[in-house]
């Protein structure tokens, strides 16, 4: 216990790590999830606020017992605002670089039905039958979505943050989100 309450340097350092591992999976889990009030956002709101009555009580206790409570609630409050800030423009990029990889697949299925007269009823039938390889993880980490149907058309989509479906609309040229 007191390796807890006056924690050596090795401690601080060995919180930290696991700290920003457990708080960047909470965010990215929270960066998937869309509900009308309970969005990203307010979870790590909600989290910097409990961090921060942890750091009011941690030194009341700190102040009391002699002790350094008060380093873990400051490290995981400054480590989740900044994963906060720089979350921000690593989604914009993956973004960004899942829908230009997405352009690859859209080319593809336009390139099989030039060479077939059809539009492919699965990416696996166009790696198939060109030996293409065919992008299936988004830089999100999120599956590309193809779906062919009944009449002619397809869909080449993927499941963005917020809980966002995008999908590529051939008619604009364009990508389309839906929640």
């Amino acid at each position: 216990m007191n390796r807890i309450l006056q924690p050596k340097i090795i401690t601080i350092i060995l919180f930290s790590l696991l700290s920003f591992v457990i708080l960047t999976l909470y965010v990215w889990h929270f960066s998937f999830t869309w509900e009308f009030v309970f969005g990203v956002v307010f979870y790590i709101i909600f989290l910097l606020a409990i961090l921060l009555i942890g750091i009011l009580i941690s030194m009341k206790i700190d102040s009391k017992k002699k002790s350094k409570l008060k380093y873990y609630f400051i490290i995981s409050f400054i480590q989740l605002l900044i994963i906060w800030l720089l979350s921000i423009p690593v989604s914009n990029w993956q973004i960004k670089y899942s829908k230009e990889n997405g352009m690859n697949i859209v080319e593809l299925v336009e390139k099989y039905k030039i060479s077939y007269g059809t539009y492919p009823k699965s990416l696996s039938e166009i790696e198939q039958k060109t030996n293409s390889n065919i992008p299936k993880w988004t830089a999100l980490g999120t599956k590309y979505n193809y779906e062919f149907f009944d009449n002619g058309n397809f869909s080449v989509g993927f499941k963005s943050y917020y809980g966002y479906d995008l999908y590529y609309d051939k008619r604009n040229k364009k990508w389309t989100s839906y929640d």
